[in-house]
């Protein structure tokens, strides 16, 4: 038996859900049966959680946010039989984590190049004046 709120398999003499805490004689008996998703010939999607984190942690905090809110749907979806909610979640946290990802590199290349073009700029500052005090 399937739970018809989250999807989650249970025994078949559950009254509630151990995953949501539905009550399931709340029905009248008449449960709906969700397919099997390990015999639909598809493979449970990334959920990309951890790289949400990190990216979270590391890199962008906006960005780790709704990777994280959209990483945590794919694994509820596919249970409930959304495949196709569950992958269009798992693309959607791994888009907002490669952003996330991209936007901080590009950020630290442009702060080093910025830094460099500063140093560049005092070096060649520094050496200009100590032209101009040899001058007579």
């Amino acid at each position: 038996m399937f739970c018809r709120n989250c999807g989650a398999e249970l025994p078949d003499d559950s009254r509630f859900c151990t995953n949501c805490g539905c009550d399931l004689a709340a029905a009248g008996g008449q449960m709906p049966q969700y397919h099997n998703t390990r015999t639909s010939g598809r493979t449970r999607p990334a959920s990309y959680l951890v790289l949400s984190i990190l990216v979270l942690i590391f890199c962008c905090v906006p960005f780790g946010i709704v990777g994280i809110v959209y990483a945590s749907k794919v694994d509820s979806c596919w249970n409930a039989g959304k495949e196709e909610d569950a992958i269009m979640f798992s693309r959607k946290a791994r888009n907002w984590c490669l952003w996330g990802i991209f936007l901080t590199a590009g950020l630290w290349i442009a702060y080093i190049i910025l830094l460099a073009l500063g140093i560049s700029w005092a070096a060649w500052w520094d050496g200009y004046d100590t032209y101009l005090t040899w001058l007579p």
